[in-house]
């Protein structure tokens, strides 16, 4: 919605789709110096509807002035996030085992940035944050020491979609997990 101060409430917009769409990104976010008004939609999908604008189905939506919102269904975003540590890492950072680094996750709450009490990787290897489809973190090693991803002007590692990750190297993440040994 672009006009300049109207916003519209229950905005009915014609999908492709019979599946329930969630917003994945809305410039209305506290990172981007919004108002934080769409939080709900992050959280919930978007039932579908029946069709509107010459199109099979619909979702409705609040729609903010001057905002912008990118949708996916809902189902491409089920599953979480998993991080793995690549032995080479854990080779760099001075950790006997990937039970010595502990994740801090990163998230928005009421517009501010929020970091959440580390998590450690289970004796699978991994940590799993299962709800989240998106995932902002920075680690820490032994006693505490800090392991920034190197590829990041601020440290933080970043995983925009669900899936399996690994932290690689001297400190980046790629997409993947560990393969298993033959």
């Amino acid at each position: 919605n672009f006009h300049p101060c109207n916003s519209y409430n229950d905005y009915q917009i014609g999908t492709s789709w019979g599946e329930p769409l969630r917003c994945i990104l809305d410039s209305d976010e506290g990172r981007f110096g919004g108002q934080c008004r769409l939080e709900h939609g992050h959280a919930h999908p978007f039932p579908p509807m029946h069709g509107c604008d010459n199109r099979p189905h619909s979702v409705k939506l609040y729609l903010p002035s001057r905002t912008v919102q990118v949708l996916a269904k809902d189902r491409y975003l089920q599953g979480g996030v998993k991080v793995y540590f690549g032995p080479e890492f854990l080779q760099e950072s001075g950790a006997a085992s990937v039970t010595d680094i502990d994740i801090l996750l990163q998230v928005w709450e009421d517009g501010k940035q929020v970091v959440l009490p580390a998590m450690k990787a289970g004796s699978d290897g991994f940590v799993h944050m299962e709800k989240s489809f998106d995932a902002t973190f920075k680690l820490e090693g032994p006693e505490g020491k800090p392991l920034p991803c190197v590829s990041s002007k601020d440290g933080f590692f970043r995983a925009y979609f669900p899936g399996e990750y690994t932290v690689s190297g001297i400190g980046y993440l790629k997409v993947g997990g560990i393969p298993a040994a033959a």
